[in-house]
């Protein structure tokens, strides 16, 4: 019988800058109930982790989404306090392809000039944080980038437009839905040196998270 070569397996670790989607589960998307924004921190071949605003059950399917990598379905096999990881289901032909993504990709991690158009709006570096009402009602969500006049957040959650929220501790209005997620423009421009402290989730409540899901 022909030796049957093992196909190396690729890894690229502490990618925050590289945000997409996902939809958990296998029936139609609908914006906060199934379908989110995500930030990739580490893909290989045969599989990657997210920081996200909803975490899956174990097991449980999830389909993802990146520019730079494509669309790729597995299983959940482990929660953290800020995401999961999932094991990637795709055959030899997938593998070598998603192999090929991560190799351009991290080529160009080195060469690649800075996007302006990136510049005006900023990804901070621990976006999943917390929105509440002023009923006292929250959870968790992500941000996708802010500015200092405004952010875009994904949650479980559609808010009507013109409805008042707090991202972290900073208020504002909702002013537009999109697919994955909304726009809040706050009430007053804020500093630019100390907002992304301010969008950070309490310390309370990232303790909670810390006890919830404990990585080993």
């Amino acid at each position: 019988m022909p030796e049957v070569l093992e196909r190396p397996t690729i890894a690229l670790h502490g990618i925050a800058s590289v945000a997409g989607r996902y939809v958990i589960g296998e029936q139609p998307t609908h914006p906060g109930i199934n379908l989110f924004a995500c930030r990739l921190r580490m893909i290989a071949s045969d599989s990657l982790r997210l920081t996200a605003p909803v975490i899956p059950q174990m097991g449980e399917q999830v389909t993802t989404s990146f520019n730079s990598f494509g669309t790729l379905t597995g299983q959940v096999t482990r929660q953290f306090e800020d995401g999961f990881a999932v094991s990637i289901e795709h055959d030899a032909a997938g593998r070598d392809r998603l192999n090929a993504r991560i190799t351009s990709f991290s080529e160009k991690l080195w060469t690649a000039e800075t996007d302006r158009r990136a510049a005006q709006r900023i990804m901070p570096s621990n976006p999943r944080t917390v929105i509440a009402r002023p009923d006292n009602w929250s959870q968790p969500c992500l941000i996708v980038d802010y500015s200092i006049s405004g952010a875009a957040v994904s949650a479980a959650f559609q808010p009507e437009v013109g409805e008042i929220v707090t991202v972290g501790r900073v208020t504002g209005e909702v002013v537009r839905l999109f697919d994955f997620g909304f726009a809040v423009r706050f009430f007053e421009p804020q500093n630019a040196d100390h907002l992304e402290g301010l969008l950070e989730a309490p310390d309370e409540w990232r303790d909670v998270m810390r006890r919830t899901f404990k990585a080993v």
